[in-house]
C-alpha cells in the first residue's frame, strides 16, 4: 500500500498555441507554425520538413 502511487504517470499538459491555436506542449516551439514566445523561431518550411 505504501507504493500504490509510485507507478502512476501523469498526462502531459497541453495548451493552445497563441499564434495558430494548435494544441502543443508548453515551453516548446509549436510544430504547426514554428512560433514560440510570440515570435517566429522556425520558418514554416523547416517545421514541416523536420516532422
Amino acid at each position: 500500500m505504501r507504493r500504490a502511487n509510485h507507478d502512476k504517470v501523469a498526462a502531459p499538459t497541453i495548451v493552445a498555441c497563441a499564434n495558430c491555436g494548435a494544441m502543443t506542449v508548453p515551453h516548446r516551439v509549436c510544430e504547426a507554425c514554428g512560433h514560440y514566445g510570440g515570435r517566429q523561431v522556425k520558418d514554416k518550411g523547416q517545421a514541416e520538413s523536420e516532422s
